[in-house]
């Protein structure tokens, strides 16, 4: 038997009239802060990428910036289809339904890992597509190498999405913040890669067994 499946009224519905501002307050800043947070930690982790890439010069840079464009027309469709992770689960919590807490992540889980499957796919073609819309060839070619490294991190990055929904809607953000800055100081690229599903994983299963 998991924590889940003896969920309890919060502090705020156990609260007296006198204090429940008070009481509100102090869980919305405990659930706020750690996700305000963790979308400062996603923005340093482009400032860090990009204060690297400058320093291969501005060709570098333009065409990071074009694969970015490439890459986040693809990866927009997956972020629509986790961010159905959270309001799932903090329904199924407020309906005292633990069965339906963890299908909510499991579900948005695999959903993430099937759409990656052909979203990987639009990425690996960057450059002809670059081409096409008018950008210099040499340019292109270049932000299609960074293609080639962006299009594996999509499942991982999918599920972090999945995983930080899930955890803020049941109380629970730290973990998303967590990540987030663990992939800020350690290895760029490949290292990414590794922190965000090794420790997507782990929490995953954190999060079963401790709420």
């Amino acid at each position: 038997m998991t924590a889940l499946e003896k969920i309890e009224r919060g502090p705020i519905a156990a609260a007296t009239s006198g204090n429940r501002l008070t009481v509100e307050l102090t869980e919305t800043l405990k659930l706020a802060v750690p996700m305000a947070l963790t979308q400062l930690g996603q923005i340093a982790m482009m400032t860090t990428d990009l204060a690297l890439i400058g320093r291969l010069g501005d060709e570098a840079v333009a065409a990071a910036g074009l694969a970015h464009t490439v890459f986040f027309v693809c990866f927009t469709f997956g972020m629509g289809l986790m961010s159905a992770v959270a309001p799932l689960a903090a329904q199924a919590l407020g309906a005292r339904n633990p069965r339906l807490v963890r299908r909510s992540l499991r579900v948005g889980l695999w959903a993430g890992l099937l759409i990656s499957l052909p979203m990987m796919a639009f990425p690996l073609y960057g450059e002809q597509i670059l081409v096409t819309l008018g950008q210099a060839p040499a340019t292109a070619r270049l932000a299609q190498q960074y293609l080639f490294g962006l299009a594996w991190g999509i499942t991982p990055a999918l599920w972090f999405l999945a995983i930080r929904g899930f955890m803020g809607a049941i109380n629970r953000p730290e973990p998303g913040l967590w990540i987030t800055l663990a992939a800020i100081v350690g290895p760029r690229n490949r290292g990414r890669f590794v922190l965000f599903s090794l420790l997507g994983v782990a929490f995953f299963f954190y999060c079963l067994v401790h709420r």
